[in-house]
């Protein structure tokens, strides 16, 4: 059974857990709590992002565009649980020295750390996890907003770093 750590306001492990059966229920959160969830923006030398079509099976946002990203496990740091989801989801190896922190944001019940890594990917060699994952692509920053996404929080201060 996998556990999280539960974060407070600003982002800080506040050592209570919450396990995945519990997360069934977001409700399971209590009130001053939130799931820390990380998201990995990667872009290319073009300055195009690298998207991933959600699954149609997956519970939340099928069939979506979104960024690498989920849940930050027990013990992780937010670093870690970026380099994990992104080799678990696509298969590509990132280097957590490489990364640059854009947003962190208290948002529902859950708080989000998004990344962003330079790094040009080959998309031919990208190993999807197919029930995560049903393809990838690269988009252009300014066509971000027209795509039926999961939930791009971080797009408008990313935009003030690549303008």
């Amino acid at each position: 059974m996998e556990k999280h750590e539960l974060v407070d306001i600003k982002g800080e492990k506040t050592g209570k857990t919450i396990t995945d059966i519990e997360l069934k229920n977001i409700e399971n959160i209590p009130e001053g709590y939130y799931l820390s969830v990380v998201g990995i923006v990667i872009i290319n030398s073009r300055n195009e992002v690298l998207l991933q079509k959600r699954s149609k099976f997956k519970k939340i946002n099928p069939g979506k565009w979104g960024i690498c990203g989920g849940k930050v496990d027990f013990g992780e740091t937010t670093l870690d649980a970026a380099c994990r989801e992104t080799f678990e989801e696509i298969g590509l190896i990132i280097d957590k020295h490489k990364l640059i922190p854009i947003t962190k944001i208290a948002l529902n019940k859950a708080f989000y750390t998004t990344y962003y890594i330079k790094q040009d990917v080959d998309l031919s060699e990208c190993k999807l996890q197919t029930e995560e994952v049903e393809k990838v692509k690269y988009c252009k920053i300014e066509d971000l907003d027209k795509i039926d996404n999961e939930g791009f929080e971080w797009l408008d201060k990313f935009k003030e770093i690549f303008r």
